[in-house]
């Protein structure tokens, strides 16, 4: 009997925590977020003396369903994507991670790199613009070398018409057609090319 009291009472102490947790849950829950809207200079061939732009907008409002209503998002959330240069196909990859080919221009927005490998990805905070309508960031990528180049990952709806998918082809891997193979921290991860939504191809001459 002392322990099935023992048991009533442990449960008594945490059921007022379990249900907050279950509130805050569908608090969530309620909320839909809008998604960024991305726009990246829209050229297949850059220079060394050019600046690539990539810009990404949202709007500062979110809809709760719980009251069938716009609300004001204070839960913004950043903009993660990776940089890579394509590389001679080697058995598994065909593009290497490659911040460091670029000179980052921080023109709207802070940003932050991931501790464990600092060359592949990076997260843009947006800041609210002054009519408080929408976040915005705006990064600059200056580069340093030539090649061709992948900004791959972006969250959102990329407002290019051109992609410039066509680039990815020049470098064939064997044994994972029609697939870029992703070399990140010595790690290989890879992306059919026919299902790439979220990539923008470019070529530094």
């Amino acid at each position: 009997m002392k322990k099935n009291f023992k048991s009533i009472f442990k449960y008594i102490l945490l059921a007022p925590l379990l249900m907050a947790f279950q509130c805050d849950d569908e608090e969530v829950s309620n909320i839909e977020y809008n998604a960024y809207n991305l726009k990246i200079t829209p050229q297949k061939t850059f220079s060394l003396n050019d600046t690539i732009w990539v810009q990404g907008r949202v709007s500062a409002k979110a809809f709760d369903t719980a009251i069938n209503d716009s609300i004001f998002n204070n839960n913004i959330e950043g903009n993660q994507f990776s940089i890579y240069k394509f590389i001679t196909p080697e058995e598994h990859s065909n593009a290497k991670d490659a911040i460091d080919s670029f000179e980052l221009v921080y023109k709207r927005g802070s940003y932050f790199f991931i501790e464990n490998c600092q060359n592949a990805e990076l997260t843009a905070l947006p800041v609210l613009e002054n009519n408080n309508s929408f976040y915005s960031f705006k990064l600059g990528l200056k580069p340093k070398q030539k090649g061709d180049f992948i900004i791959s990952g972006l969250e959102g709806k990329i407002q290019n018409t051109e992609r410039n998918l066509e680039i990815a082809r020049k470098y064939p891997l064997v044994r994972h057609p029609d697939q870029i193979g992703f070399l990140r921290c010595d790690a290989v991860s890879w992306l059919f090319l026919e299902d790439s939504t979220r990539e923008f191809l470019f070529t530094v001459e």
